[in-house]
């Protein structure tokens, strides 16, 4: 017999990251930030590691994160049960239904309705007026983005140039390059530049970004997309990773030549947004290309856009999914510059 059906999404609504923390006893054990809205402390997941204030939590987002090198791990108040109790989220519902008399297992979406989330006797008392038990997660509101979609192209850039010293000076194989479909252009508005297809979620040609090769003059910009191409809406290689082991997570670095890199290195579940900032409709693409998967990883550059880039998306990510960060190892690091070994020494 199958387990119980439970939401996930009512059961993460009626109860706050703080009350999971009380049960626990771990309340006592972290201090408040200055804000209000966050809670540090000790790693409770690894108690043996070191860093007294490696564990943080943002209570209006329900979501935390250890930057302890034994963790580095976060997600929301779901994931950190799951983790806490070494069980699958479907069973740390289950129990967080159980511990807060919430009575969701076994009901449908239809059969819950709203009562019982409002219901004084489904929440155990606990002294913090900030929350309530419909109260959503405030997600920080995003620069607006362009309307619409990229159509599929109706032309392919032909004789391009295919075994460029450049590709070559990036490591990448003839097979790699024949795979992205990149090379040369001589003509036209990617003139001088190295070509790389993009494709929507469905395969579909919708786009060309060119690489200048090596180092571009001042009044050229090393990146150059076609005129109302809106990169906001797509995720570079997303077609080709949906297709790839439905146990593996999910890669998310920034550049073009990451994903390349990578999927050369036999790491083919992998993707890029295409710089340090997740627009909406590149979130809505990443959750619904992980659903009933293992999560994500977040692999950004290791400089300063690339932190902050991590930092805004895994806050938004976590409250959807389980999300994992690999930091690089030192200072304006590039996932397409790791070996292969390093590169499974932070994903593995």
């Amino acid at each position: 017999m199958g387990r119980p059906f439970i939401d996930f999404t009512a059961v993460k609504s009626a109860v706050s990251f703080e009350q999971v923390l009380e049960h626990y006893g771990f309340t006592a054990k972290m201090h408040r930030t200055r804000n209000g809205d966050g809670l540090d402390g000790p790693c409770p997941i690894h108690p043996e590691a070191t860093g007294k204030d490696a564990f943080k939590v943002t209570l209006s987002k329900n979501c935390w994160y250890c930057h302890n090198s034994v963790c580095k791990c976060g997600g929301n108040h779901l994931d950190f049960v799951a983790k806490m109790e070494n069980c699958d989220a479907h069973e740390a519902a289950l129990k967080m239904d159980q511990w807060f008399n919430l009575g969701l297992a076994g009901k449908s979406d239809a059969s819950t309705g709203t009562s019982r989330y409002s219901s004084p006797t489904a929440q155990p008392a606990v002294a913090s007026a900030r929350f309530t038990p419909r109260q959503q997660p405030q997600v920080e509101e995003e620069p607006p983005e362009e309307d619409g979609e990229n159509k599929p192209l109706n032309f392919k850039l032909e004789n391009l140039k295919a075994d460029h010293s450049y590709l070559a000076e990036r490591g990448l194989t003839p097979t790699t390059v024949a795979e992205f479909g990149l090379g040369f252009c001589a003509k036209g508005t990617m003139s001088g530049r190295i070509v790389i297809p993009i494709h929507n979620a469905g395969g579909e040609l919708v786009g060309y970004a060119g690489r200048w090769p090596g180092q571009p003059p001042e009044d050229r910009p090393k990146y150059k997309l076609p005129a109302g191409f809106k990169k906001s809406a797509e995720v570079f290689n997303l077609d080709r990773a949906s297709l790839e082991e439905k146990g593996l997570p999910l890669i998310v670095v920034e550049g073009f030549f990451d994903v390349i890199k990578l999927w050369q290195l036999g790491f083919r579940r992998v993707v890029s947004i295409m710089g340090s900032s997740l627009s909406a409709l590149q979130e809505a693409a990443l959750v619904t290309a992980t659903e009933g998967r293992s999560g994500i990883i977040l692999m950004f550059d290791e400089d300063e856009a690339g932190r902050m880039g991590r930092e805004r998306a895994l806050v938004r990510l976590a409250q959807k999914l389980f999300v994992r960060v690999a930091v690089l190892p030192q200072e304006g690091a590039q996932p397409d510059h790791l070996t292969e070994s390093e590169l499974h020494e932070l994903l593995d």
